[in-house]
């Protein structure tokens, strides 16, 4: 039973040749020495296996000696070999790099030069696209500062001519017409324009609007460039006075156009009334009405009419318009109480020529019937041959005693003109000639525009 060794005991190795015989007699090599256990200080001779011995056997190389350096680890290794990275390797020790032996053939060798050719062509279609992207590059770049130095000049000339327009379009006129109860500074102040602001700041629609938020002003408002504003302004006049309300408690004074000037009047204040509008609203500086109300659009045709031939100033006055029958519109007058019957709102400019050219004999012929006893007169303007007056009231004709020499147009437009009848308004009236007594008192005939009594 072989005898157990101790850690602390070395190891002996012993070399013998092949009869057995020890060759060596030096001491024992510790294979476990510490590093740290001082090295036995001895000389170490090492001779080259390719050097000559030349003889001397103390330079010949001994095998056992060799053997002894190649198991000592201080012997032979140098301290840079010693070291080791990591993982176990030893450091600074070239690595050997693979390399592969292939047989080489004829095809082997044309697809390896195939791949180099298209490599090398690769290599020139990318510098190609790189070059041709520094030029889109460069190009967009030039482009880029183009843009913004074209940018720069037409702000720089937006700003130049805004500030040649500012200075050049500032109001330093503005011209204001004459209007009765209003001087021209309190105008200008009304309409909001300001002298010395340029004209691009200032609302001239806006200005308007503020002038005619005044019911009784109608304004029109020019600019005349460079710098002047020119604001013709008028007052509105009283037309007629409109009942209106759920029940017609109300009275609206109203001007030609349709125009509403005071909501809530106190009081007729001797202008035309208009009754028999179907009116439930009505606002100061706005329309009557609506604008497809073709009650409010004739009595605007007919007020028109009146105004422009200057009917208000004839005597007897037209006090009331009854527009309550829009086929059927009539007038009275104040004191005689005379009827005049317009019809309907066609071929209005004849008609009112008419009434306006031949007034006063108009009004003499109705004022003979009632000095003859009649109580009252109708004034026929849409009579078939021209004005008719009647002793009776509205709806009986049964003598046509005074017709003047007019007759009215006709609608038919393949209708002639009878030589007999031209149409003149301004024609002479003819002379009044009463007409012979009659024995029985006349009955009730249709009236001369249609066979029978007009119902609306």
């Amino acid at each position: 039973m072989a005898k157990k060794r101790k850690d602390s005991e070395p190891i002996e190795f012993r070399f013998d040749d092949n009869a057995g015989e020890t060759v060596s007699d030096e001491e024992a090599i510790d294979l476990f020495a510490d590093d740290s256990d001082p090295e036995p200080e001895r000389p170490i001779t090492v001779v080259s296996a390719d050097e000559p011995s030349d003889g001397d056997p103390e330079k010949a190389s001994d095998p056992a000696e060799e053997m002894a350096r190649m198991f000592d680890r201080y012997a032979s290794v140098s301290p840079e070999r010693k070291k080791k990275n990591r993982y176990g390797k030893r450091k600074n020790v070239p690595q050997a790099e693979p390399h592969i032996v292939m047989n080489e053939t004829i095809a082997s060798r044309e697809l390896q030069a195939a791949k180099e050719r298209s490599e090398a062509r690769k290599a020139q279609r990318e510098a190609r696209e790189k070059h041709q992207r520094a030029v889109q590059k460069r190009e967009r770049k030039t482009a880029r500062i183009r843009f913004f130095k074209t940018i720069g000049l037409v702000v720089g000339a937006v700003a130049v001519l805004a500030f040649a327009a500012w200075i050049s379009t500032r109001v330093t006129e503005i011209k204001v017409s004459t209007v009765e109860g209003y001087t021209a500074e309190e105008l200008v102040n009304k309409s909001g324009l300001v002298y010395g602001r340029c004209i691009l700041f200032q609302n001239l629609t806006k200005a308007k609007e503020n002038l005619e938020s005044d019911p009784y002003l109608q304004a029109d408002v020019r600019y005349t460039f460079p710098s002047t504003v020119t604001l013709s302004i008028s007052r509105r006049t009283a037309a007629a006075c409109v009942r209106w309300g759920p029940q017609s408690e109300y009275l609206a004074i109203i001007d030609p156009t349709g125009i509403v000037l005071n909501a809530d009047a106190d009081s007729v204040g001797g202008l035309i009334v208009a009754d028999g509008l179907s009116i439930t609203t009505a606002t100061a500086g706005r329309m009557l009405g609506e604008t497809t109300d073709l009650q409010v659009m004739g009595l605007v045709k007919i007020l028109s009419k009146i105004m422009e031939l200057n009917l208000t100033q004839k005597s007897p006055r037209i006090s009331t318009i009854d527009m309550s029958e829009l086929m059927n519109i009539s007038m009275r007058t104040d004191g005689a109480n005379y009827s005049i019957q317009v019809g309907d709102t066609s071929n209005l400019d004849t008609k009112f020529i008419l009434l306006q050219r031949h007034w006063d004999e108009i009004m003499s012929s109705a004022a003979q019937y009632i000095a003859n006893g009649s109580s009252t007169a109708t004034i026929y303007l849409y009579s078939k041959g021209g004005v008719a007056i009647s002793p009776y009231a509205p709806g009986y004709s049964a003598a046509l005693e005074y017709v003047l020499n007019y007759t009215l147009p006709t609608d038919d437009p393949n209708a002639t003109a009878q030589p007999e009848t031209t149409p003149d308004p301004y024609a002479p009236a003819v002379p009044y000639t009463p007409a012979p007594e009659e024995t029985t008192p006349p009955g009730p005939t249709p009236m001369p525009h249609q066979g029978g009594a007009f119902t609306g």
